[in-house]
């Protein structure tokens, strides 16, 4: 095994542990949340207002099951469906303060098992991780948001 395909290895295992944790966050959600409706009440909240149509691409589901996912956020008052201004035959859906309570929610838990694995290892191990994670983040394309909190948390 190459050193490229170990590190591969290494964060397909850390990935899992991951997963874990959002779907675990995600089940403890203070409403019943599946995680295609998490990840679509993430996506309002994050980038404001975006059309069906938008929001069905980034899930990679068709246009019909992003409405009943929309549908059934707004039932649960966590996301509301206006008119687009723009062009009033489509609808924008845009995260409402109760769902943006419920991914602050759902955020603290899986902070929490976060904190809690990086505080049982030693910082001679996590800190070169966090550098390694930023490498990584970026290469994927991914913002980071929380991160130096849990760092911030560990060093306490």
């Amino acid at each position: 095994m190459t050193d490229a395909e170990a590190a591969a290895a290494a964060f397909m295992t850390a990935s899992r542990a991951l997963l874990g944790m959002s779907l675990r966050s995600v089940a403890a959600a203070p409403v019943p949340l599946t995680v295609p409706q998490h990840r679509l009440l993430v996506l309002v909240s994050a980038d404001g207002p975006r059309r069906i149509g938008t929001l069905a691409d980034d899930l990679g589901v068709n246009q019909s099951n992003a409405s009943r996912l929309v549908a059934r956020l707004v039932d649960q008052g966590l996301v509301r469906r206006t008119t687009d201004p723009a062009d009033g035959r489509a609808s924008v859906v845009e995260a409402t303060a109760a769902g943006r309570r419920v991914l602050d929610a759902v955020s603290e838990h899986r902070l929490r098992e976060l904190r809690a694995v990086v505080a049982a290892m030693p910082p001679t191990s996590w800190r070169p991780a966090v550098q390694v994670l930023h490498a990584f983040n970026a290469a994927a394309h991914e913002t980071e948001t929380v991160a130096s909190s849990i760092s911030d948390e560990a060093e306490r």
